[in-house]
């Protein structure tokens, strides 16, 4: 017996074990006949084949990502003003979380450093924890005392998710150069390759250091970049050194 009628007798046997023994129906059936075509719907004849008159697909048209909205808000033009702003998040969302953190210092301080958002053990202002410990006693070893600094950071809040802060980027860029036109720095340390890539354009980090100049309110300003504080723990010694030749380029004339 082949393989199918041995498939068609066991599909039988297992019907009568059921207790099905006939197949029962009112109307005749014609069970040799074709199968009849199936419906089709009348359409219009098309006028071109071309793919370019083809309208686009809504779904692709609704699938592309929204921009996030620009900040309109008229930025202050004190220093004292604006740091009040920021600290009630006056100057528009920025994806973080929790509470805003100031920054600290004066205006004409030698060197102002800009993060890219608080850290998370940082308490009453910017950079007041753990890294902000780091980056003065590297300040101090280049020559700078800790009275001449001005932390400072590119967002407000602490960022949980890179992606919700990644929508506010270019916004908060027009506020992070009006913060630096307001302080009036001799030299600007920017921490972190986030951070350079926002006000520089690109990342060079974890490059040789190089000194750069940043545009700013009709003037420029030397500027150095060191890498994220927090990440500097993990090899500190070299991290140390490579952040310590970076301030030695701002004493360079």
């Amino acid at each position: 017996m082949s393989d199918e009628l041995k498939l068609v007798q066991s599909l039988l046997d297992w019907w009568q074990l059921a207790g099905v023994e006939w197949d029962y129906t009112e109307s005749p059936n014609d069970w040799l006949a074709d199968d009849p075509a199936p419906q089709t719907r009348s359409v219009a004849p098309l006028i071109s084949q071309s793919p370019v008159s083809s309208p686009p697909r809504p779904a692709a048209v609704a699938a592309q990502p929204k921009p996030a909205p620009a900040i309109t808000v008229a930025l202050p033009d004190d220093l004292a003003a604006f740091q009040q702003a920021w600290s009630e998040g006056a100057l528009g969302p920025d994806g973080g979380d929790g509470g805003c953190l100031a920054p600290h210092g004066a205006v004409g301080a030698k060197v102002m450093v800009i993060t890219a958002a608080p850290e998370r053990d940082d308490e009453t202002t910017v950079l007041s924890g753990k890294a902000g410990k780091l980056i003065v006693n590297i300040a101090a070893a280049a020559g700078f005392a800790p009275e001449t600094l001005y932390r400072a950071s590119y967002f407000p809040r602490v960022v949980l998710d890179g992606r919700a802060a990644a929508e506010h980027v270019d916004a908060w860029r027009r506020i992070a150069m009006h913060h630096i036109t307001l302080v009036q720095p001799e030299l600007l340390v920017v921490a972190g390759g986030d951070t350079a890539r926002a006000l520089l354009g690109h990342d060079p980090s974890q490059k040789p250091p190089v000194l750069h100049f940043l545009n700013h309110g009709g003037g420029t300003v030397k500027t150095v970049v060191m890498r994220k504080p927090s990440l500097m723990f993990h090899r500190i010694a070299q991290e140390k050194a490579m952040a310590w030749q970076s301030w030695q380029l701002l004493l360079v004339e």
